[in-house]
């Protein structure tokens, strides 16, 4: 293990007043390596330690899978039930298990998506709140059925919380403690209550601000899906009661997954599994308002890698990857340790590939032999295909030769696989034609489409606030549009909008990467005026059906 090299890939980045990260590589037992880079606080100019807690986000997920094959080894649930056994009231076309949840195979739609759908502005106010579920549990569309797919969604793991509580009548933080904190004696371990932040020795997470850095802590974080707050002393106690293999978990959690086509899934139930340089890797990453973090575990080599950070620009995934490839002495991973590579080359061209269908856009630039999708670099591998294996399911394109802007190319995630063709004249419906009111039964607010008198477009949803400004939505092509943030940046959600016979708009349906579509109707000011007032009304619940 070479030190040095390690410490190599953190050079260059701002870490002197700055907030940053801290790392740890284990053999065996053993921390073989271990560095501590910038600030706690910028408030108080407090150093990060091994010791300083942190917000771990999504490494929560296979903790809470542990905690619930703990509840099944004493009988207070079984990962074969079905959810309505413990949820009668949910509303969904299927009835998948809990360990299809836990295997993000439900079919379930995302949480945050819905929260900003239904919530809009005000979702600051209810993302730890009755709100969200009651926001999830109103839906009545799966993403798909059951075990046909694999797609990333919170919202899985938000409803095993709900599970895990009403099958002991324990809070789900008392369970944790018992079944995982107690045991892999993660002495500052804690499932954030809301409160956790104002903790002593915790970090605050910051987002990059022109020169310098703004405080970007959530006010609140849905507990199951990312709410542990714990040190690096505290995850490395955690690898080594993983090495014991409590529960059986390495072959009962982290075993292969499959769909029901028999093609393997990259998720197994709480855990990822993934291969780095071809040697395979399980873990879990987690990221949540400035916060990042990753944990990765080679089995075969004996070795992990943990990194927790308090910015989001600090690469945190990347690097987790960067450090386990340089100390095994592995060739770079063209999908996931892609700077070890070199620096990119320069584009030769830049397109817009789009897909109405899916409800989907890539903004794509690219040089012979590498390609960038909205941004994330993918060099071509060793099989002639561009991925990128940070995600759960690895996320493939197959193009032609990239020299020149292929007219077409396909993009997998899993055994799921898209076709996109490429915007060569951008064509779009009038801004006439899309604005006005949009709603529907599993939401507590209409959508609104406005034009900004500037020639633009801009989504409003949830209540209305004074001096809400909405997101810019740029067209694709022809009904197809997509969202930008209120900064200009394009983001996952795109939005189709749908045709009476006439040629009228009717409605709207929209696309998110783990929300693949939710539709709404298209309505009078008047009918939209009386969907807010019952939403003002009643902002925490929903009202199941259309005014």
């Amino acid at each position: 293990m070479n030190a040095a090299a390690l410490d190599h890939l953190f050079a260059g980045q701002d870490f002197g007043a700055a907030p940053g990260c801290v790392a740890a590589l284990l053999e065996g037992e053993e921390v073989a390596w271990q560095r501590c880079f910038g600030l706690a606080r910028l408030d108080t100019a407090t150093p990060l330690t091994a010791a300083t807690r942190m917000r771990i986000a999504s490494i929560t997920k296979p903790m809470v899978a542990l905690t619930l094959a703990a509840l099944e080894d004493e009988g207070r649930l079984a990962l074969s039930d079905p959810l309505s056994r413990h949820v009668p009231e949910h509303r969904f076309g299927a009835d998948p298990t809990l360990g299809q949840m836990l295997a993000m195979k439900s079919g379930v739609p995302e949480t945050y998506p819905l929260v900003w759908l239904g919530l809009g502005d005000a979702a600051r106010l209810a993302e730890h709140s009755q709100a969200l579920m009651a926001l999830l549990l109103a839906q009545r569309m799966l993403n798909f059925r059951p075990g046909e797919r694999t797609l990333y969604a919170n919202a899985n793991t938000v409803l095993l919380h709900l599970v895990a509580e009403r099958a002991t009548g324990e809070p789900l933080a008392r369970l944790m403690q018992r079944h995982v904190f107690d045991p892999a004696r993660m002495a500052s371990a804690v499932l954030d209550d809301g409160l956790a932040h104002r903790l002593p020795a915790t970090a605050i997470a910051y987002a990059k601000a022109g020169e310098g850095f703004t405080p970007a802590d959530p006010a609140a974080v849905e507990a199951a899906p990312g709410g542990v707050i714990a040190s690096l002393i505290d995850l490395i106690a955690w690898h080594r009661w993983l090495r014991g293999n409590p529960h059986d978990w390495r072959a009962r959690l982290a075993g292969a997954v499959r769909h029901d086509d028999g093609s393997p899934s990259g998720y197994a139930q709480g855990f990822v599994r993934q291969s780095l340089s071809g040697v395979p890797v399980i873990g879990h990453a987690g990221g949540h308002s400035g916060w990042a973090s990753d944990y990765l575990y080679a089995p075969e080599k004996d070795v992990a890698v943990i990194i927790l950070a308090n910015r989001a620009d600090a690469n945190a995934y990347e690097r987790a990857r960067e450090i386990l490839v340089t100390a095994l002495g592995l060739p770079p991973d063209p999908g996931a340790t892609p700077a070890l590579l070199g620096p990119a080359p320069p584009p030769l061209w830049e397109a817009t590939y789009a897909s109405a269908e899916a409800i989907a856009s890539l903004s794509v630039s690219g040089s012979r032999g590498e390609i960038a999708v909205d941004g994330r670099r993918m060099p071509r591998g060793a099989d002639g295909l561009f991925r990128r294996t940070l995600g759960v399911e690895p996320f493939v394109i197959d193009a032609a030769d990239t020299a020149a802007p292929p007219a077409e190319l396909k993009r997998w995630e899993g055994n799921h696989a898209v076709t996109f063709g490429r915007v060569d004249a951008p064509s779009a419906l009038s801004s006439l034609a899309v604005t006005g009111t949009y709603a529907c039964a599993s939401l507590p607010h209409p959508v609104t489409i406005k034009d900004d008198g500037k020639g633009g477009l801009r989504v409003l949803t949830g209540p209305v606030w004074p001096g809400g400004k909405g997101w810019p939505l740029v067209p694709v092509s022809g009904v197809l549009f997509r969202c930008h943030m209120p900064d200009g940046a394009p983001s996952e959600v795109h939005l189709r909008f749908e045709l009476d016979e006439s040629g009228a708009v009717a409605g709207v349906t929209f696309g998110f990467l783990r929300l693949l579509r939710i539709s709404l109707d298209r309505v009078a000011p008047d009918a939209g005026e009386a969907w807010r007032a019952i939403g003002q009304a009643a902002p925490q619940l929903l009202i199941g059906d259309a005014p």
